[in-house]
């Protein structure tokens, strides 16, 4: 039996109230033409959003706020660039997956280096809990997602955990539409194989 999973932009009890494309534009111009303030309602409405997307993408804790900077020096770097045609937040997904990708980049190489010189993994192993609370739940999903192969994973937190349409992930990920539908279908076969694995496993404690 499938397991249909959709969480929208305020689940995991995160609410963010976002800029609609009707309000977003103004913001934009104030920011570009240097308002502070226009600079502070832009990151006071969108750091939750990019901080919730790293996660998901498997941006640890630890990295976390590092990263959510970084991409936001970025958005005030580029954004007298952007292009008011596309919606803010699209971009803002497109520079979050950016940095994501060079923590992951820069991940294997402390990983290579590590085993190079034969250092043993800090890692812990997470305790078992031997039912799945609200927070043992969050956690076996944070486990299926970290699992994922990172083309199916993107397509998957995009539109069931951001509510982001497919043809807008396409304009993310520069990938054809149809390709997105076949990577969302092998993904949601990949969360559900994952998932249903951790279940097993627990049962086996």
């Amino acid at each position: 039996m499938a397991v249909n999973i959709r969480l929208g932009a305020g689940s995991n009890s995160e609410e963010v109230t976002l800029q609609t494309a009707h309000t977003q534009e103004p913001l934009i111009a104030r920011c570009v033409l240097g308002e502070n303030q226009a600079w502070r309602d832009l990151h006071r409405n969108y750091y939750p959003v990019a901080s919730r997307f790293l996660r998901r993408m498997g941006i640890s804790a630890s990295d976390l706020d590092d990263a959510c900077q970084e991409v936001f020096v970025q958005v005030f770097r580029y954004l007298p660039r952007f292009e008011q045609r596309a919606d803010f937040r699209t971009w803002l997904y497109k520079l979050c997956l950016s940095q994501a990708n060079r923590i992951r980049r820069s991940r294997r190489v402390h990983e290579a280096l590590d085993w190079l010189f034969g250092r043993e993994s800090s890692i812990q192993a997470a305790a078992v809990e031997p039912e799945w609370s609200a927070s043992m739940a969050a956690q076996r999903v944070k486990q299926a997602l970290d699992q994922m192969k990172p083309t199916h994973k993107e397509v998957f937190v995009l539109f069931e955990f951001e509510g982001i349409e497919g043809e807008e992930i396409a304009r993310i990920l520069r990938c054809p539409p149809a390709t997105i539908r076949r990577r969302l279908y092998y993904a949601r076969q990949e969360f559900e194989t994952l998932l249903r694995a951790e279940a097993a496993e627990d049962g086996k404690s």
